[in-house]
């Protein structure tokens, strides 16, 4: 069922970019609401005891230890446990540098620089036979990731210079890039098309599923405009309440976040679901508005209750809003039911069009036997087939509706 989680772990990914860039753009504007929590307890309480046993220095080693291993993993395309031991000198290294170079010369740049030279010249070593495009990969991978410290450390730290003698501030700004890496790392290894960071989709998709929903807007607009004065009325009655129903719906589970201390993580969350909602496909809905408001809140209840603050992980929420929109997805895969007589034309054709074009002469054969309800014979006179190839073009159909579920 979820074997295509690497489209769940890509779309989170383009998602917590989207939203951290738009936080980026509020925090320059004045708005400065989505800081990191300094006054954590429970952090705070871990910080002191790494510090006082001394566990800080092992802290950061692990922190450049598996930065460097997903750097030359991505960078050179070999994700095994050669590299993951090559790393180990390369990390003790970078770990020296931290500790010498870096405390001396207090710049920002001259650190990323160090650390994209060390990394250059192991990955040179490492693999010689493709250093033009392992350059290009570790470019594209070293200017990603300083983009987003850069960022990231703006927007939740107000500085772009990380407090590295602050546990908390490090744990709480390498949490969020700990899982993007991570992310990262398990989709290119997956063999996902990611270019730097991210590279979910391709503008061509983007501009295809737009082009798509123009399409379909247009087709309704024109379907509206046929239709008799009542069918528009009660249409447009229709869609007022839905939009009133729909709005409140929403207003409910915001209010019930808020008596729990998580309005803003619900936002995360339900924003994340709507920016994610198309990308796998139809979202599953129940067959009536009062089961749909029940479930979405008790769903919505339920991840808000797991999530972490946002002044912890932004990305954790954002992890828990897609993961609904790709559950969901896949409920709906389930509900796909063989083609019958007299079922709806439009979940005919919501159903057909997933396995047909409906331009071709399969799309055809099967409206006209399900929905028209023309019998074989006559459908095998129309079309110039046997009324047992009829039969088998409209079962064949039927088969492969039955491989979605």
């Amino acid at each position: 069922m979820f074997k295509d989680y690497n489209k769940y772990l890509s779309a989170s990914l383009e998602v917590y970019l989207f939203v951290l860039i738009l936080l980026f753009i509020l925090k320059l504007t004045g708005v400065d609401y989505f800081g990191i929590d300094l006054n954590n307890k429970f952090l705070l309480g871990i910080g002191n005891y790494i510090v006082s046993h001394k566990l800080d220095y092992i802290w950061y080693f692990v922190t450049i230890y598996f930065n460097t291993y997903v750097m030359i993993s991505i960078a050179t395309n070999k994700f095994n446990k050669k590299t993951l031991l090559y790393s180990l000198p390369i990390s003790i290294i970078n770990y020296i540098n931290g500790y010498t170079i870096k405390n001396y010369v207090n710049v920002i740049l001259f650190s990323f620089a160090l650390d994209f030279f060390v990394l250059f010249v192991s990955i040179l070593i490492y693999d010689k036979k493709n250093i033009k495009k392992n350059t290009k990969r570790l470019l594209l991978i070293t200017v990603g990731t300083i983009a987003y410290q850069l960022i990231s450390s703006i927007t939740r730290n107000n500085s772009i210079i990380i407090d590295y003698n602050n546990i908390v501030v490090n744990i709480l700004l390498n949490l969020d890039y700990f899982i993007m890496m991570i992310i990262t790392y398990i989709c290119v290894k997956g063999g996902v098309n990611l270019c730097g960071v991210a590279e979910v989709y391709s503008y061509l998709q983007k501009k295809m599923n737009l082009k798509n929903l123009l399409q379909q807007f247009q087709r309704n607009l024109h379907s509206f405009k046929n239709k008799t004065k009542q069918e528009k009325l009660a249409i447009s009655i229709y869609l007022f309440f839905s939009l009133i129903w729909n709005t409140l719906s929403v207003i409910f589970v915001l209010f019930i976040a808020r008596l729990n201390h998580t309005f803003v993580e619900c936002i995360f969350i339900l924003t994340s679901f709507w920016l994610s909602k198309h990308t796998f496909g139809k979202a599953f809905h129940l067959s009536s508005m009062a089961q749909c408001f029940i479930v979405s809140n008790i769903t919505y209840y339920f991840l808000n209750k797991i999530t972490t603050p946002v002044g912890i992980s932004l990305i954790i929420p954002i992890m828990l809003g897609v993961g609904l929109s790709y559950i969901t997805s896949k409920l709906v895969k389930k509900l796909y039911k063989p083609l019958y007589k007299g079922m709806p034309k439009d979940l005919f054709e919501e159903t057909i069009t997933k396995v047909v074009d409906k331009d071709s002469i399969k799309y055809k054969i099967c409206y006209d036997y399900f929905i028209l309800k023309q019998s074989a014979i006559y459908l095998s006179l129309k079309y110039n087939y046997s009324e047992a190839g009829i039969r088998k073009i409209k079962d064949r159909v039927n088969k492969q509706i039955e491989k979605l579920n």
